[in-house]
């Protein structure tokens, strides 16, 4: 009698779910670049041995990823990486958009509040701070929430609005606060009910907190800020030599 080989967990699956993680798997390692035109729909079923609609169901995950994007009329692509640099004194936006990366910031809110006392200590004592809160997108993908807090005395003359248009670097310096240097830490965290609605992710979801105070040239705390990132989207690179460490975030595209 003939024992029929046991099934895996792995040959259990459907077979969208499989095809779904092998095509997940040659994006992150790269085999299909950022920017990459993904086969023909025809020719990956043809690959795979499964009807269009089943690779359809594999597409739509990557899609829900945010992995790839379809292009009307053009095929479905790669979605592009980006990486953050913490060697530069640049803001987030700055640096992903000059990767060619299409960034845009949403004000959520702006507000002068009592800060907590951390927060007060760190720019300088007790006080009232302008708190301001923003969404940055890359293109309709929401990738970061970032908090700012601006003791008041050094806020009064800014339009909040106009830190949807430009970065808040700039506009300090605009203003005689030219930001010459930042003291950075990141750390693991998980995404509150506040941040998860703005990043499409779900409450308790895994993310990583970069909080970041940035000083003027004299030596004054002009902003202490917390930037929330999905932990499904970030990796943290370090490049070292014997004289050097390079250290920067990779912005995979993610859920």
């Amino acid at each position: 009698m003939t024992i029929p080989a046991r099934r895996t967990a792995e040959d259990r699956q459907p077979k969208y779910l499989r095809i779904y993680a092998e095509m997940r798997d040659r994006i992150t390692k790269g085999q299909w670049p950022a920017g990459t035109s993904l086969p023909a729909q025809r020719d990956l079923a043809g690959e795979f041995g499964v009807s269009i609609m089943t690779l359809r169901q594999a597409l739509q995950l990557l899609t829900d990823d945010g992995l790839v994007a379809a292009r009307h009329g053009s095929g479905t692509y790669v979605a592009a990486r980006y990486e953050y640099d913490l060697g530069h004194l640049r803001s987030f936006a700055a640096d992903l958009a000059a990767q060619g990366a299409e960034i845009s910031t949403r004000l959520l809110a702006s507000d002068i509040i009592t800060p907590p006392e951390e927060v007060g200590a760190r720019l300088g004592g007790p006080g009232q701070v302008l708190q301001l809160r923003r969404l940055r997108l890359a293109g309709d993908r929401p990738l970061i929430v970032q908090t700012s807090y601006l003791p008041l005395p050094l806020a009064g003359g800014l339009d909040p609005p106009d830190l949807a248009q430009r970065g808040l670097y700039t506009v300090l310096a605009g203003h005689g606060l030219a930001v010459t240097r930042a003291a950075e830490t990141i750390t693991p965290d998980v995404l509150g009910a506040l941040e998860a609605g703005y990043l499409a992710r779900l409450a308790g979801s895994p993310a990583l907190l970069s909080h970041r105070v940035s000083f003027t040239a004299a030596g004054l705390a002009v902003v202490d800020d917390h930037a929330v990132l999905p932990g499904d989207s970030v990796a943290i690179t370090a490049n070292r030599s014997a004289d050097r460490l390079d250290v920067h975030y990779s912005l995979h595209p993610g859920r």
